[in-house]
């Protein structure tokens, strides 16, 4: 349950953040410039720098592989990730199972992204 609600929270996240980012753009005084660093405010002229806030994914990928030990191995395309769902019984755990492995990887991803500034 906790990881699912901070799976939710990191997802909220990153959806309401570039929402927000996306909302300042209107008040631009050039709307073709979406996509410049920085956003000029129509009344003032003054120029606003968004920054990217760098996130800490590193407790969330130990918590998904301590409620799953499956995804121990996981970094990519993994068969022995595979053989190891086909020893799951139960169908829903194996569903569960694959979600959070999906999330890990993106989770590495996203990791990675981040780090190559």
């Amino acid at each position: 349950m906790f990881v699912a609600a901070v799976a939710v929270l990191i997802g909220a996240g990153i959806i309401a953040n570039p929402m927000h980012q996306v909302n300042a753009q209107g008040n631009q005084t050039n709307p073709t410039n979406a996509t410049g660093g920085a956003a000029t405010n129509a009344t003032t002229g003054e120029k606003k720098v968004v920054a990217a806030v760098k996130i800490d994914v590193d407790p969330v990928m130990k918590a998904l592989k301590d409620a799953y030990p499956k995804l121990a191995d996981v970094k990519g395309e993994d068969k022995s990730f595979v053989e190891g769902l086909k020893d799951l019984k139960d169908a829903k755990e194996t569903a569960k199972t694959m979600v959070a492995a999906n999330l890990l990887r993106d989770l590495i991803q996203f990791k990675a992204l981040q780090d190559m500034r």
